[in-house]
C-alpha cells in the first residue's frame, strides 16, 4: 500500500493511502493536529509518568505525546489493526521516538483472539473506525487482545489511560482493574460519558467526570480542569 509522509508541528507520519478522508489522516494532511486540545491536555498531565494510547491508527499522536514525558517516562501505544499498526510503526521511526512501546493488540478483560472488522462490506479499509465483531466474514481478520494488567509492568507508574477502541472501553478498562488501583491515572475515553458505570466498577477510588476534550470524556481522582 502507498504512503504518504505529512508533517505538523509535532513530527512526520505515514499516512495509509486511501483514508485520506479520514478525520485524523485529514487534519495530518493538511499540515494540522488532529484533537489539538486533547493532545495538549495529555501533554500537560503526563507529569513523571507513562501513558497508555489505545487506538493508535497511523500514529497521530504518538510525537507530540512523546516529545512532552519526562526523562525515563514510556508511551504505551496499542493498536490491533494490521495495517493501521505498520503505519504507526513508520511514524515512530520517522520521528525517532525512543520512549514509545507499540503492540499489535487490542485491549480486552482477557487475552485471546477475537474477530476485528478492517475493511466495510465494499472492500473498503475502514481504518481509525475498525472494531471488534461477533462473526467471521469478508472484511474481517483476527486479532490478539491484551490486558492492561499483564501488559504493563506492575513497576510502571501510569498517569494517563486514554482509549479511543470504537465501544470496546468497558472491556478495556476491566482489563486493566489492578492498573487503575494501583496508579489511579486520568482517564480519557472517547464517547464513554457512563460516570455511573466507572464508579461503580473501580468504587472506593474516587472517579468523577471532569470534563470534556472534543469528543472525549476526562475521569480523574482528583480535582482537575478541563
Amino acid at each position: 500500500m502507498n504512503q504518504i509522509h505529512p508533517s505538523n508541528q509535532y513530527g512526520r507520519y505515514c499516512v495509509p493511502a486511501g483514508l485520506e478522508a479520514r478525520p485524523a489522516a485529514k487534519a495530518v494532511l493538511a499540515g494540522g493536529v488532529y484533537e489539538p486540545e486533547t493532545i495538549a491536555f495529555m501533554r500537560a498531565h503526563a507529569g513523571g509518568g507513562d501513558v497508555i494510547h489505545a487506538g493508535t491508527f497511523f500514529g497521530d499522536f504518538l510525537p507530540g505525546v512523546a516529545a512532552a514525558l519526562a526523562p525515563g517516562a514510556m508511551l504505551w501505544a496499542f493498536e490491533p489493526n494490521p495495517g493501521s499498526c505498520a503505519c504507526a510503526r513508520e511514524t515512530i521511526a520517522l520521528n525517532g521516538l525512543q520512549n514509545v512501546t507499540l503492540t499489535n493488540a487490542g485491549l480486552s478483560n482477557r487475552e485471546e483472539e477475537m474477530h476485528f472488522r478492517t475493511h466495510d462490506a465494499a472492500g473498503a479499509a475502514l481504518g481509525g473506525l475498525s472494531h471488534f465483531t461477533d462473526a467471521p466474514g469478508p472484511g474481517v481478520t483476527t486479532v490478539q487482545t491484551a490486558m492492561l494488567d499483564f501488559a504493563i509492568p506492575r513497576d510502571r507508574k501510569v498517569s494517563i489511560l486514554q482509549l479511543d477502541v470504537e465501544g470496546h472501553e468497558k472491556q478495556a478498562l476491566k482489563g486493566a482493574y489492578h492498573l487503575l488501583h494501583r496508579c489511579k491515572p486520568i482517564l480519557i475515553l472517547e464517547n464513554h460519558g457512563n460516570e455511573t458505570w466507572v464508579q461503580r466498577s473501580f468504587r472506593g477510588l474516587g472517579y468523577e467526570k471532569r470534563g470534556k476534550l472534543h469528543g472525549n470524556f476526562v475521569y480523574a481522582t482528583t480535582d482537575l480542569t478541563v
